[in-house]
């Protein structure tokens, strides 16, 4: 008897694991569809600007003919900022966050997170502080860097006091809430 109880909350716990696996999983599908929408008209025109780059010579400059080049007005230059996109897993609760961004990403307790341009709101662990660490563009890199946290900052178990690179399969650790950077990836210059 109790054999087949025991078999009973085995199949039921996994089966309750499956349908909320699945439920976050659509979810974040849709949350993906949604951001991809906004975007999508842009996006679209890059892709068919991009396929016909590949078979078409790029169009050449003309200069207008009342100009004279010393009279050009100088241009400056200007360098496009690129973007980033972070994929970030909990490896306790499996939960996957991305977030593409220019400059920074907030992580912390609280759920204003304004100053940065992206925000990770860590609401139930009670050690991450209010505004705990952030990820940040330098150059060609991205650094984890603390915001003055009461419980610090680690990354791959080690307390962090300064801005420190981050790359793929690293742990960051805030709180008791462990994050892994499964992937960064870059726009590429054009």
């Amino acid at each position: 008897m109790w054999y087949w109880i025991v078999m009973f909350i085995l199949i039921a716990g996994s089966i309750g694991m499956l349908g909320v696996s699945f439920s976050s999983i659509k979810k974040n599908k849709a949350i993906a569809a949604a951001r991809e929408e906004g975007g999508g008209r842009r996006r679209r025109r890059r892709d068919e600007e991009e396929e016909e780059d590949e078979y078409d010579a790029p169009p050449r400059r003309r200069r207008r003919p009342e100009q004279e080049p010393e009279e050009q007005p100088q241009k400056r230059q200007r360098r496009k900022k690129r973007q980033w996109k972070i994929l970030l897993e909990d490896i306790d609760s499996w939960d996957k966050y991305t977030f593409t961004f220019y400059d920074t990403v907030g992580i912390g307790r609280g759920k204003d997170g304004s100053m940065y341009e992206k925000y990770l709101p860590i609401i139930g662990d009670g050690r991450v502080s209010k505004l705990h660490c952030a990820i940040i563009h330098k150059g060609d890199k991205l650094y984890l860097k603390d915001e003055g946290s009461r419980n610090g900052t680690y990354l791959n178990g080690e307390r962090i006091d300064r801005p420190v690179v981050i790359q793929r399969d690293d742990i960051i650790g805030i709180g008791e809430t462990r994050l892994e950077v499964q992937r960064i990836l870059r726009e590429s210059e054009s």
